[in-house]
């Protein structure tokens, strides 16, 4: 309820400033007549913390924890982000996909059993996948000091994990209804409906100088996901470079979900043309 109602004070603020000031005739206007689009490559170097469940083929169920370490082995990545206008209407797409190669976790629980600390039941995991987020969009306002979309559409997220452990020193694994050393794998497939803004605005007199703001919040698959993103940048005739925040996060607790806990977040440099 509370991201919700941030979600919408980040809206009605949005429409407030950008409503307040008419647009500078002399400043290029996206809005004006015909197409106008913008293409960005970015670098996200994003960390990942992840809270899943696999199935052993006797019907257990083991839950594997990463060690909350935000600031993981990224060993591959590919971003792209585009918009298309015409006049208020739009729209945006954003396609991520990342990798991430021999993480630490733990098992936290085995056929629902939660495990004490003085456990030890390490694990080595890896995961991939591909996030994609399409919306339709509608300018709330726009003006010399920046602009404020409206978002409406849908993101995807195919996940792939896999982990394996080696309970030999320890010897829990027999005691626990799981064998001392062993390898699963499973992937998940998560759609869901968002609704968001995103935009930019600038304090500065100069206009070059701006921070750019993106927030969403939607559920289908998942119980719950978003998405914020916050920077600063520097706008140039060919179109602008910022650096940005970025987190995304998804939350699913069914009884059968691969995903209990879900985050990717860190920084990025986003480079942008204008079209």
């Amino acid at each position: 309820m509370t991201t919700t109602r941030a979600a919408w004070a980040c809206l009605f603020t949005s429409v407030a400033i950008f409503s307040a000031t008419p647009a500078v005739a002399s400043d290029p206007d996206p809005w004006g007549d015909g197409w106008h689009s913008t293409v960005s490559l970015y670098g996200w170097l994003p960390g990942i913390s992840l809270d899943s469940r696999f199935q052993l083929p006797q019907g257990t169920v083991v839950e594997n924890k990463s060690n909350g370490d935000i600031f993981s082995k990224l060993s591959g990545a590919f971003m792209l982000e585009a918009t298309v206008r015409h006049g208020r209407w739009g729209l945006y797409g954003d396609v991520d996909w990342v990798k991430f190669d021999d993480e630490k976790g733990r098992v936290g629980a085995i056929g629902g059993q939660r495990l004490g600390a003085a456990t030890r039941l390490d694990t080595r995991w890896n995961a991939k996948g591909g996030l994609v987020t399409l919306a339709g969009s509608f300018t709330l306002g726009h003006n010399s000091q920046g602009y404020a979309d409206v978002l409406l559409g849908a993101r995807y997220l195919w996940l792939k994990g896999n982990i394996g452990w080696n309970f030999g020193i320890t010897g829990n694994g027999g005691r626990l209804d799981i064998a001392d050393e062993g390898h699963l794998h499973r992937q998940t497939h998560v759609t869901d409906g968002i609704i968001g803004v995103r935009g930019r605005w600038t304090p500065f007199p100069s206009k070059a100088i701006f921070m750019p703001y993106y927030f969403d919040i939607g559920a289908g698959s998942s119980d719950r996901t978003q998405q914020y993103e916050g920077g600063i940048g520097y706008m140039f005739h060919w179109g602008d470079i910022a650096l940005i925040y970025r987190d995304v996060e998804y939350h699913e607790h069914g009884a059968g979900a691969f995903l209990k806990d879900v985050r990717l977040s860190g920084p990025s440099l986003n480079l942008t043309w204008a079209f």
